[in-house]
């Protein structure tokens, strides 16, 4: 079954259940230079070594079923390169808890704005690029988290993800709805 996701903008309030917009914030700057430049800290978190890395996204259908969530890191995605995409996610749960269809909500990632996720939000695998070819980005993960998940050979026999699979678990398919996009 189909299940059709309003696609949102991403701004601070609408995306604060799920992470941070990483840009400029609707407060004072935490530090300011003497030149004028300003800086806005981030709530970053990883257990254990930082992986900095970039990643190419394949231009793809709009529709996903699989959901991953990560114990160890607030994972962190920054545009590099590439038209504006989609991602979804849910509400951080608790391990042993998989999120509700209805839960799962969509953001347009315009291409401005880069995002962290708080620790054990749930999350589509991939930004969905809106046009070909591909999308570019640069992801701020965990070493092991990256490790875990190549040692497990799959999602589900990682130790530090856990993944549900909607069509597997409930019969639907998320599909982004561009019809009502702002």
């Amino acid at each position: 079954m189909k299940h059709p996701l309003k696609v949102e903008p991403l701004t601070a309030d609408s995306f604060a259940p799920f992470g941070e917009v990483i840009g400029p914030a609707d407060r004072e700057p935490d530090f300011e230079g003497r030149s004028g430049t300003q800086l806005w800290g981030l709530d970053f978190e990883v257990d254990g070594r930082l992986q900095l890395g970039y990643i190419r996204v394949p231009y793809q259908r709009l529709s996903f079923s699989m959901m991953e969530q990560h114990d160890g890191v607030t994972q962190g995605f920054i545009p590099a390169r590439g038209p504006a995409a989609l991602v979804a996610v849910a509400p951080p749960t608790e391990p042993g808890r998989t999120p509700r269809p209805p839960d799962v909500r969509a953001f347009l990632l315009d291409g401005s704005r880069g995002y962290i996720l708080k620790r054990r939000t749930w999350h589509s695998l991939d930004r969905f690029p809106l046009y070909p070819p591909y999308g570019d980005w640069v992801i701020l993960t965990g070493w092991e988290t990256t490790q875990d998940l190549l040692a497990s050979g799959d999602r589900l026999g990682a130790k530090l993800t856990r993944a549900v699979d909607f069509e597997q678990e409930y019969g639907i398919v998320f599909e982004f709805d561009m019809a009502h996009v702002s």
